[in-house]
């Protein structure tokens, strides 16, 4: 039939074969950006230095691009502690934003004297966790925020806790994900990312050229 109508309408078939085409690329584009990879760019200093730290300076707009891994949480394995994360915020389904977990599902975490300290079966008394892809702005400067009462941190099945790097201009976990004059701390829950929020891993840093490089997992 095809070459029935190749033959006898040649206008016609190359019409439909490009549409036929057409559909077929916009079905695979669709299933790599939702089940494997997708494109995304930075926005802000949250993750600075880490990310977004362009000719040394913290970008506080658009910056580096990167690629996200999608598979790796969906048919792999659970998100760690010290992922680079793409995430939709609580209560907010129109904006990502880009953080590390630092507390994992049945931990508690406590922000002491600027550090962070994890407890959890392996580390009944708690272990500091050595962050040394903090700059020297951010060392031993991990503080709440917005509520000054609450230092500590129990992070719910299925849930994690999340930072950005960048710790004194991070919109994260400790306030809920919500600035100043926002939605406050009262209902606990607020403080943690639900694992389906989670969009995927950071995975390769793109742009600019001169900084292409695999994000790699910190070593605690």
């Amino acid at each position: 039939m095809l070459e029935r109508l190749q033959k006898n309408n040649p206008t016609l078939y190359f019409i439909l074969d490009l549409l036929a085409n057409i559909i077929i690329i916009v079905i695979l584009v669709y299933a790599v950006r939702t089940y494997l990879i997708s494109p995304f760019q930075v926005y802000g200093p949250s993750m600075c230095d880490t990310l977004n730290n362009i000719k040394g300076t913290c970008k506080d707009s658009f910056g580096e691009y990167l690629i996200v891994n999608k598979a790796g949480y969906k048919f792999f394995g659970a998100p760690e502690r010290g992922d680079i994360i793409v995430l939709r915020p609580p209560h907010n389904s129109k904006d990502f934003y880009i953080k590390r977990i630092v507390g994992l599902p049945g931990e508690k975490i406590k922000l002491q004297n600027g550090k962070v300290f994890v407890y959890n079966k392996g580390n009944p008394d708690g272990l500091e966790l050595k962050e040394y892809y903090l700059n020297e702005d951010n060392k031993n400067k991990t503080y709440p925020i917005l509520s000054k009462t609450v230092t500590s941190y129990e992070v719910p099945e299925n849930n994690y806790f999340v930072m950005g790097d960048n710790r004194n201009k991070s919109t994260d976990s400790r306030s809920c994900f919500s600035g100043p004059g926002d939605r406050d701390c009262n209902d606990p829950i607020n403080h943690f990312l639900a694992k389906d929020r989670i969009e995927g891993k950071a995975w390769v840093v793109l742009w600019p050229f001169n900084k292409i490089r695999i994000l790699k997992n910190p070593a605690y």
